[in-house]
């Protein structure tokens, strides 16, 4: 079953994305970014993390940012570590999340 996550944000936060694609979880399912207007696609990657993060109920910072050419792609790579708190422990992680953004860049569009 495909994961359509831009109805799951809505349906969850209200808020209705400019995006497409995968769910972001590796370079071969990138969320992809729809330019708009404005054409804020890096406020549009952290406010999608943070959606994920408040609905997986984890603390998140991001610890690295790339940006890089795959398949004749523009994506955007965020490694962010994460931290969840349970009554017993805390658990941390590093997640990689990958944006398409070849769309917010294409400099023909008006």
């Amino acid at each position: 079953m495909e994961i359509d996550l831009r109805k799951l944000l809505k349906a969850d936060f209200g808020i209705d994305f400019p995006i497409s694609g995968g769910i972001g979880n590796s370079r071969d399912d990138p969320i992809i970014i729809h330019r708009a207007i404005p054409n804020a696609y890096v406020g549009t990657e952290y406010a999608i993390l943070r959606c994920l993060g408040m609905g997986r109920r984890i603390e998140w910072k991001i610890v690295k940012q790339t940006f890089f050419d795959h398949n004749g792609r523009a994506l955007d790579q965020l490694k962010i570590e994460t931290k969840e708190l349970t009554e017993e422990e805390i658990i941390t992680g590093i997640e990689n999340y990958y944006f398409d953004i070849t769309e917010c860049l294409d400099r023909e569009e008006g």
